[in-house]
């Protein structure tokens, strides 16, 4: 799993790949979504609306100017004075009812019934409206249907003083009714009533099928329906709340409604003799069968589109991020230390992440190599090292005793001889490290440390005085050979031989995690030698000079430079003076052990025979 994201750093390629694959993929649908339906769509609705709008007012222009077409006619048999003269002749008694009547339907059928617009026309006298002089086309009861129909708004309009047309529409029939008055004193005489024939009146009107149309004269309640009857019953409920929406200060304006499936338009529009209303109601699914076309393309590319846009990411993450995890996995194994990690499993999806699983095993096992290479070194140059060190032992010491035991053997032959040859015994057995240890325990440490201790004795007599001070719990710690030896050798050659005698303390004890192991003997240094000594411990290269006190020197810095091999840098040996005291103090951890390398490492528990110690 990879490490969360810290500030300021790159974002995994895994969400890199994820975020420009959504972006790349979203962003264009999303932009040809909103086209469609808000450009795309609003464009195909106003288009339609504006056609549909224009397909009303070229019904409305078409069919008015064949209302007024017939309306003018209407009006022309006034004009020509046949129906005039006829009646004066007939109010005169120059002619018959005969006379009257024949000279009346003849004029009507030659001014109306030869002309296919007209179905049916009447005229009565203003005075008699019950005696009716009509010529009709069809073969139906026209009395009949006058009588049942159009009587009472004939003689409603025959009432009024008003040579105006009225155009009216009674059971789906239309009318015009309209008053004749004469030419020269302005006298009603009769009224005239005429049946327009619809499918002429349709006749040459371009509306699309997908339409219902319809149109009302003066009063919405009275229609007429292009297709005789609303084929639905919603088609109903609009057309109702159309007709609600009639004004008669309306001129020329649009008015809209709709439901779920249905739009309807209503257009208003005033003439000189009546005032017009067309209706057209259209199923939104039809009109708009672009848009669910479109709808349906819209369907079928996400259809199309999820499916491919669902293995684009699994594409993505089979053959990129996840063998990218892989790999980064694996490379953070390394940065852990487990050095030779490879990467196994399932094989690679590609010829490039092939490559780069191949070369970064053939990496990681030469890192390994490697490093197990320096290790192994680093160990070896160690080990040689400290054996170089332990042998560098200078042997003017051994010389120097070598010398007394002869000088004691000549005075005097007593046991002093054979003390001295087991002190010196010792000593070249702690040496030579026969067991080939690096680490013995304090006790054995202190052996030698007691055989030097004696043989410097019985060289100096009472001009040294040793003590020494020894924490008994901390018997079995082990620490390197011969730390002590040079460091007493130090005290007694720097500081109370220089001094013509004094005291040498040796204290080892314990300080938190720590144990010191502290030699202080009487005498001082001089800034110099402090300066040469911190110069020493400190591991400066500077060249030892050639002289007896180079053995001294070099001891102590062997002793630091194990220390700190061993047990690192945080420990080792310091020298300095404090009081007309030099101290000379070591410094190693409490509780340690070795492992398997040769490392050593704090451990919790106290060293093994600590409690027997104690």
């Amino acid at each position: 799993m990879l490490l969360p994201i810290k500030k300021g750093q790159p974002i995994s390629l895994k969400k890199a790949l994820l975020v420009v694959t959504v972006i790349c993929w979203t962003v264009p649908i999303i932009v040809f979504m909103i086209f469609l339906f808000s450009y795309y769509r609003n464009n195909v609705i106003q288009k339609t609306e504006a056609l549909m709008e224009e397909s009303l007012k070229n019904y409305t222009s078409f069919h008015s100017q064949k209302l007024n077409e017939a309306i003018e006619s209407s009006k022309k048999i006034s004009y020509d004075l046949v129906l005039e003269k006829a009646w004066r002749r007939y109010k005169n008694g120059e002619i018959s009812d005969a006379g009257f009547y024949k000279e009346v339907i003849g004029n009507l059928k030659s001014k109306y019934i030869n002309d296919n617009r007209f179905l049916m026309t009447t005229f009565y006298l203003s005075e008699n409206t019950d005696k009716l002089y009509y010529a009709t086309r069809e073969q139906a009861s026209y009395i009949q249907i006058y009588t049942r129909d159009v009587k009472r708004y004939a003689e409603a309009i025959t009432n009024e003083n008003s040579s105006d047309a009225n155009v009216k529409i009674i059971n789906g029939r239309i009318y015009i009714i309209r008053n004749l008055y004469t030419t020269r004193n302005y006298t009603k005489f009769g009224t005239l009533v005429l049946e327009l024939n619809k499918e002429k009146l349709f006749d040459g009107i371009n509306i699309m099928k997908e339409y219902d149309l319809g149109f009302f004269v003066d009063d919405p309640g009275e229609m007429v329906l292009y297709n005789d009857e609303l084929k639905e019953k919603d088609e109903k409920t609009v057309l109702k709340e159309l007709k609600s929406k009639f004004n008669w200060k309306n001129n020329r304006k649009m008015v809209k409604t709709e439901d779920k499936i249905y739009q309807g338009i209503l257009y208003q529009q005033k003439f000189d003799d009546y005032y017009y209303g067309a209706v057209l109601i259209a199923n939104k699914d039809v009109i708009f069968s672009e848009i669910r076309v479109m709808n349906s393309l819209i369907l079928f590319n996400i259809l199309i589109i999820v499916p491919v846009f669902i293995y684009m990411l699994y594409f993505i993450s089979h053959n990129i991020t996840k063998p990218m995890e892989r790999m980064v996995k694996a490379a953070k194994n390394i940065e852990g230390g487990r050095f030779g990690w490879q990467i196994k499993g399932n094989a690679m999806p590609n010829q490039e992440f092939t490559y780069l699983s191949d070369a970064f095993n053939r990496m990681s096992s030469e890192v390994k190599y490697l490093f197990d290479y320096a290790y192994k070194e680093q160990l070896a140059r160690k080990e040689a090292k400290i054996l170089a060190l332990q042998s560098q032992i200078n042997p003017h010491f051994l010389n120097n005793t070598l010398e007394m035991m002869n000088w004691q053997a000549r005075m005097a032959g007593d046991d002093a001889v054979s003390k001295m040859i087991e002190a010196l015994a010792v000593l070249l057995n702690q040496s030579m490290g026969r067991e080939n240890r690096k680490l013995i325990s304090l006790a054995e440490e202190l052996k030698g440390a007691d055989a030097y201790i004696y043989i410097t004795s019985m060289r100096f007599g009472d001009r040294i005085h040793f003590d020494k001070d020894i924490d008994e719990s901390l018997m079995q710690i082990q620490l390197p050979q011969l730390i002590l030896q040079p460091l007493l050798e130090n005290a007694v050659v720097h500081g109370a031989y220089t001094v013509k005698g004094g005291a040498i303390n040796l204290s080892v004890y314990q300080e938190e995690e720590k144990v010191i192991l502290k030699i202080t003997n009487t005498g001082n240094l001089s800034d110099e030698e402090e300066r040469k000594i911190k110069a020493l411990l400190e591991n400066n290269n500077t060249k030892l000079p050639e002289t007896k006190e180079r053995h001294n020197s070099l001891g102590i810095r062997n002793v630091n430079e194990r220390i700190k091999l061993i047990f690192g840098d945080n420990y080792g040996l310091s020298i300095h003076t404090e009081k007309g005291v030099v101290i000379s103090a070591i410094t190693m951890p409490c509780n340690w052990e070795e492992d398997d390398n040769g490392k050593t490492a704090q451990i919790s528990e106290k060293p093994e025979g600590w409690n027997q110690a104690r």
